[in-house]
């Protein structure tokens, strides 16, 4: 994931792609490993890949609706996920219960920040699908 400063609309909206796409390679990378949630890590993977081509889609969509002032109050070391390959099955869903908590946490956080309907909609949704996520792996 790239290092970006989350202070403008288009840095967040990145970060969020990049985000999606991290989640989606961890997932991929995990679930032969990840026993009996293997199907849910899959599933996981295919719709962060959905979910990165969804927020593309709005980050292009709403360049000319955008106010260009600046956003504060989000600290990108607060959000950011690093994941490896895990080693074991209680290492993966460990690993995902982290990434889904931080997901969540980066959508509602950013959300309450942006002043576009459509992005701040679908960041509300993904946060309750991350939470949604963790209610399975708990």
């Amino acid at each position: 994931m790239s290092t970006v400063s989350l202070n403008t609309f288009s840095a967040i909206m990145t970060f969020a792609i990049d985000l999606e796409d991290s989640l989606g390679r961890f997932y991929a990378s995990a679930a032969p490993l990840a026993g009996a949630h293997a199907e849910h890590f899959q599933t996981y993977a295919a719709k962060s890949i959905k979910r990165k081509q969804r927020l593309t889609a709005i980050r292009q969509d709403n360049v000319t609706e955008m106010v260009l002032e600046p956003i504060s109050g989000l600290d990108v070391d607060n959000y950011k996920i690093t994941a490896s390959t895990p080693a074991d099955a209680a290492e993966a869903l460990s690993t995902a219960r982290t990434l889904e908590q931080r997901a969540s946490r980066f959508y509602t956080d950013a959300e309450a920040k942006l002043n576009v309907t459509e992005p701040r909609r679908a960041f509300q949704k993904m946060a309750q699908e991350n939470e949604d996520r963790l209610a399975v792996l708990s």
